[in-house]
């Protein structure tokens, strides 16, 4: 008796992760059938993402052709009505949305062809697109080290005049890309209807606040205070100054779409800026609490605070997640994922540095396979990991089939594509990082014996990551019906423009911050203190 109890439990919990979420979907067991796809067709203000025309809509990886239109999500929110006379019994009708639910299994390839999808995807986005950004990144972290990252072994009052302003004047033009971050995210994540007549404005205000910034690094190199080195206290306002640009573009924004939002405007504004709060956040900590405390470890509490470090960005994660979900009336399905960006692209970044720094082959494999285990559990059950912290924000609870919809499994499916990118592109880009600095400072290397150091440490970890990446798209594809290729052959180009704009900012942010874990590996360094691209 209790053997079949549990079998049965087992069987439900299976078939309600399992169930497709767009079939499944019934307004009489959901608690918001608008919110669950996105549509309130009842209550437009002009604002919503859905007021203009739509593209196809994925929200599942295999389904009949219908259920991608707009029109069937539409129709979901039309009012239903049931005949009195109707003879059809309540147990023919849950078996037969039961069979609807679980029709999509039909439509799926053989295991053999699904390993192969698996390899054949996983290789192309943890391997061969990351290589592309992991490479561009490469590419700004040498320009930085060419203009801006010189002159770090001698005191900066012995800095030469002329490189002191070359400094400064690389420096401040660096900063460009960061006071134009979240203009250009905001261009992806909103639909044109949504920001007309706002561009412009939100243009000049990153302007203003990019020459506040500017006017402050000149008069502080001008008057000989920061010798074009800024101390952590001076670059307080700096990072000031950013934030108060990306809280007024978020007011302005609030103020414009808070109508659709269906809320106030100081909310609105707070779904809008939190994910970049998070990432500025996860920036001070690592670099100011956990590198300090990795470079004073041996060997075996480095090891271990690279494998747990992951950890402190699990919370933020996850009230980003609910943060852009509690946009669901501005931001379209497709879109969602693009102000997750910064936080998910720059704490693959300042992390991932712990594991490549390790300088073994065999504590990188270890490390690799850990953070490759937990990923796939991770991105498998990621809503339901946004399932509970959902009732605990809200305090109350929520049916498992209301939440998990088309909308939340499309930005899960946006999320698992950009973990596997970025986690991909992290690892090359922090270790040509790491490479760059012994170039310039170490010296005790030909240029031939980094580059196959390069070769070696790289591709290690990426060959992990494409073996877990394989499986994660496996587990998401076959048996939760997760549009992770689906998404990707129709929307790569989108992905990887994102990347390729986040990429540039995240490395001048970041520059700095890996320098306080590289620095410590090399005490003994070689001079390089010259004009820009004067070394070879």
């Amino acid at each position: 008796m209790v053997g079949s109890t549990l079998v049965e439990v087992c069987g439900r919990l299976v078939y309600s992760f399992t169930r497709s979420v767009v079939e499944h979907v019934n307004p009489n067991e959901t608690e918001i059938i608008p919110q669950m796809c996105g549509y309130d067709i009842l209550h437009n203000s002009g604002m919503e993402w859905y007021c203009q025309p739509v593209d196809e809509l994925i929200c599942q990886e295999y389904s009949d052709g219908q259920v991608s239109s707009t029109e069937y999500f539409t129709n979901l929110g039309q009012a239903r009505f049931t005949d009195a006379c109707e003879i059809e019994s309540s147990e023919d009708k849950e078996q037969l949305v039961e069979d609807t639910s679980m029709a999509w299994k039909r439509l799926r390839p053989s295991s053999i062809g699904t390993v192969w999808y698996s390899l054949c995807f996983g290789f192309i986005i943890s391997v061969l697109s990351a290589t592309i950004i992991g490479i561009l990144a490469i590419l700004f972290y040498y320009l930085n080290y060419q203009a801006v990252l010189t002159c770090l072994t001698r005191p900066k009052h012995s800095i030469p005049i002329k490189i002191q302003w070359s400094k400064t004047i690389c420096e401040s033009i660096s900063c460009i890309p960061i006071y134009s971050w979240f203009f250009l995210n905001t261009l992806f994540f909103f639909r044109p209807h949504q920001v007309l007549g706002l561009k412009r404005k939100i243009f000049l205000i990153s302007f203003v606040f990019y020459t506040l910034d500017l006017l402050y690094r000149l008069a502080l190199q001008g008057f000989g205070i920061s010798h074009s080195e800024l101390t952590r206290r001076q670059r307080i306002p700096g990072n000031v100054l950013f934030l108060l640009s990306t809280f007024v573009h978020s007011l302005i924004l609030a103020r414009r779409l808070w109508t659709a939002v269906k809320t106030s405007k100081f909310k609105t504004m707070s779904l809008i800026i939190v994910p970049c709060v998070s990432c500025v956040v996860v920036a001070i900590v690592t670099a100011y609490l956990l590198y300090p405390a990795y470079t004073k470890q041996n060997k075996a509490g480095k090891v271990y605070i690279a494998v747990f470090a992951p950890l402190i960005t699990v919370a933020l994660k996850g009230i980003s997640r609910l943060s852009v979900q509690g946009l669901w009336r501005i931001s379209h399905p497709g879109t969602s994922f693009v102000l997750l960006v910064p936080l998910y692209y720059g704490s693959a970044v300042m992390l991932r540095l712990l594991q490549v720094d390790l300088q073994n082959l065999k504590s990188i494999a270890l490390i690799g396979i850990i953070h490759g285990i937990a990923e796939v559990i991770e991105r498998s059950a990621l809503v339901l990991i946004d399932y509970v912290n959902y009732q605990i924000y809200e305090r109350r609870r929520v049916s498992w089939g209301s939440f998990r919809s088309p909308r939340r499994e499309r930005l899960a499916a946006d999320i698992a594509i950009m973990s596997m990118l970025f986690e991909s592109s992290a690892v090359i880009s922090v270790n040509g990082f790491l490479h760059f600095h012994e170039y310039f400072y170490a010296g005790d290397k030909t240029p031939l014996q980094l580059l196959q150091s390069f070769a070696i440490s790289t591709s290690v970890p990426l060959a992990i990551e494409w073996f877990f990446t394989s499986v994660s798209i496996a587990i998401e594809t076959r048996y939760q019906n997760r549009a992770v290729i689906a998404v990707w052959r129709r929307q790569w180009k989108r992905h990887l423009t994102v990347a390729v704009i986040n990429a540039l900012p995240i490395v001048v942010w970041s520059s700095t911050s890996l320098l306080i874990a590289v620095q410590a590996r090399f005490p003994d360094v070689k001079e390089h203190c010259e004009m820009p691209f004067s070394h070879p």
